[in-house]
């Protein structure tokens, strides 16, 4: 009885020691972002990857737990970590979602910085957002797999799905994805195979922490399927993409 409780107290002493230790990283993390935003980059709005219009340097920049909040002049910008960015390493360029660019001045590095920084922000939040996904998931998972019959694909689902396999075909993966998420709407366990879809679209555009959630969701569902093994190896491929 008392190992049982020192082995539970030992248990709370080491969650406690590493979401402090993991605290620390972020804190330290959105204070580079901070530094970085406020004295290396020039701010653009952009029209697909080039940047139109300056935008100038903003009079405050707010890092926060889930955002950044840029206040220009005449207007106030935000970027969500959940956003997607892309470091152009050619130009010197991070484009934040789909609608802003910031260009460093030189040719220190900093837009890599940058983006590592981000990166292991959206990694960690989106951790935390897809973890909490699974657990609301799992009740739903459950009375799935105990029905001896098996929920049908309705006709509006169906359309989704063939949608989806369209533009997959024409390796539009956004759109797809768009599709798929369409019809998990229309019936969340109809059809698994729409998880294990969108786990490997996920992956097709590097958003790792999405492929594995997905696929998650896919075994969680069909934990027996044929092709159970392989998407467990898929999921530990992806952990070690994290952070690219």
């Amino acid at each position: 009885m008392k190992n049982s409780r020192l082995i539970i107290l030992l248990s709370i002493v080491m969650i406690t020691f590493i979401a402090h230790a993991q605290t620390k990283e972020l804190d330290l993390a959105k204070a580079n972002i901070e530094e970085l935003l406020k004295d290396k980059f020039k701010f653009y709005d952009k029209d697909g990857v080039h940047p139109v219009s300056v935008l100038g340097s903003p009079k405050n920049i707010l890092v926060l737990d889930d955002r950044i909040e840029f206040a220009f002049k005449k207007s106030t910008r935000t970027f969500y970590y959940t956003d997607d960015f892309k470091h152009a390493l050619g130009s010197n360029n991070v484009i934040l979602a789909k609608t802003e660019c910031v260009s460093f001045k030189n040719n220190s590095g900093d837009a890599g910085k940058l983006a590592e920084n981000l990166t292991f922000i959206q990694h960690k939040l989106n951790e935390t957002l897809y973890n909490s996904e699974l657990v609301l998931f799992e009740p739903v998972a459950d009375k799935y797999r105990a029905l001896e019959v098996k929920p049908t694909i309705s006709e509006e689902q169906r359309k989704y799905i063939v949608q989806a396999n369209g533009f997959n075909e024409q390796r539009n993966y956004d759109k797809a994805i768009e599709l798929y998420l369409k019809a998990t709407e229309v019936d969340p366990t109809a059809y698994p195979a729409a998880y294990s879809n969108l786990a490997l679209l996920s992956a097709q555009l590097e958003k790792f922490n999405a492929a594995i959630y997905y696929m998650k969701k896919y075994l969680m569902l069909e934990p027996d399927a044929d092709d159970a093994r392989s998407a467990k190896d898929k999921i530990y491929l992806w952990e070690a993409r994290l952070g690219d």
